[in-house]
């Protein structure tokens, strides 16, 4: 698999759960400062309005959603999108963070920095800086100043890669040179070209146009897991299962030793009830206000950070509902000894990984484990903040 990084791409998976419901925000949505030209440059003002539609010009960061997003303004900042269609005819002085089913950077688009996406189609028409991309088709018709970072099913190179490429794909494809017998068809972009270096991943090496790789091409092949190496896959996704639950574990005996004494006591029968309806409410609040948040506009960055510690939250969810079961199972079956624990860890662990492997059951109860490992936390601080009350009323 590739082997660079694609951590910016987390981002976009914030943005989708603050961005979900129909809300647009885009500070300043009417024209707010219009772009003065002198009487000289009127030319050029008629020119530019086939690019926009009205002239303006964005000074702050841009958030938008909906069905059909079309930029044609500029704007001096970054652009976060979440929509179904995405077009850029403009310029973008930012970063672009775009999750959509399609993404086109118009002949006249022109991200000035890196743009960030998470779609199904990416057509670069116009011109990017850097390009990050997970998606299942990415075209190159235009240009990118420097590198790109992609993971596709296709990529088709039919433009200019200002420096290097890498790329996991299944299928690469380079344009040809055109017929130049006929110079009204030659264009100036009539090969796709890449002035540093390959480096892609694929099932079979691809035959590379003479030309069309300046540096080096280097190629990785993919493991193919259908064939020959699907006990593998699976292996290792037990590993990481089962590490992630023990290293949670060792994190909770460090910083929070008591809740790992309290937890199981919330799975009681009289206190099941409050952990499911907080593991239910809690996400559903939390985008809620955080959309809110959204759309005040100047309290974004706490959105972002409610969002961010929802998304942690419930990743570690399950291995708290693990660690809880656990807990219940040693204290029925009185083992006390820290390798007894240990032991009884992993195989709950194995158990519930062996559970999820099963159609629609396993869905089901990876959900429920979510709902349940949420709840737990949740209702852990609730409880405890109202324990303290108690306390300090009786004091009194």
């Amino acid at each position: 698999m590739l082997k660079n990084k694609f951590k910016i791409i987390a981002i976009l998976s914030v943005i989708i759960l603050a961005l979900t419901l129909p809300v647009v925000r885009a500070e300043n949505e009417t024209a707010e400062d219009a772009t003065t030209s002198s009487p000289t440059n009127s030319s050029n003002t008629e020119i530019t309005t086939n690019t926009m539609d009205e002239e303006n010009f964005k000074r702050t960061d841009v958030y938008l959603t909906g069905d059909d997003v079309t930029i044609d303004y500029i704007v001096d900042g970054n652009l976060f999108v979440v929509a179904n269609t995405v077009t850029i005819n403009s310029q973008i002085g930012g970063d672009a963070f775009i999750c959509a089913n399609t993404v086109t950077i118009g002949e006249q688009g022109y991200v000035f920095s890196n743009l960030f996406t998470l779609s199904k189609n990416v057509n670069v028409n116009g011109v990017v800086y850097d390009l990050y991309s997970a998606s299942e088709t990415t075209a190159i018709n235009g240009y990118v100043y420097r590198d790109i970072r992609v993971g596709s099913n296709t990529v088709n190179i039919f433009g200019t890669i200002g420096r290097n490429a890498y790329i996991d794909c299944v299928n690469l494809n380079f344009s040809q040179d055109m017929d130049t017998d006929k110079e009204e068809e030659a264009t100036l972009t009539s090969q796709g070209i890449i002035n540093g270096n390959l480096k892609y991943t694929a099932k079979e090496e691809v035959s590379i146009p003479e030309g069309s790789v300046t540096g080096e091409t280097t190629f990785e092949q993919e493991a193919d897991f259908d064939n020959g190496n699907a006990i593998q896959k699976q292996i290792l996704s037990l590993g990481t299962f089962v590490v992630t639950v023990i290293v949670i574990w060792l994190l909770c005996l460090w910083l929070a030793p008591k809740f790992l004494k309290n937890n199981a006591s919330l799975l009681t029968t009289k206190k099941i009830l409050p952990v499911i309806g907080f593991g239910i409410l809690t996400p559903i609040i939390s985008i809620l206000l955080a959309i809110l948040l959204f759309v005040i506009g100047i309290t974004y960055k706490i959105a972002l950070l409610l969002l961010v510690a929802l998304f942690v939250l419930m990743t570690i969810s399950t291995s708290i509902f693990i660690i809880t079961i656990n807990h219940i199972i040693c204290n029925k079956l009185k083992i006390q000894k820290t390798t007894g624990i240990f032991g009884t860890l992993v195989v709950c662990s194995i158990v519930l990984w062996l559970i999820g492997l099963i159609p629609f059951v396993g869905s089901f109860a990876n959900i429920i484990a979510v709902i349940l490992g949420l709840g737990i936390i949740v209702c852990s601080l609730v409880l405890k903040e109202k324990v303290k009350d108690t306390k300090n009323e009786n004091k009194n």
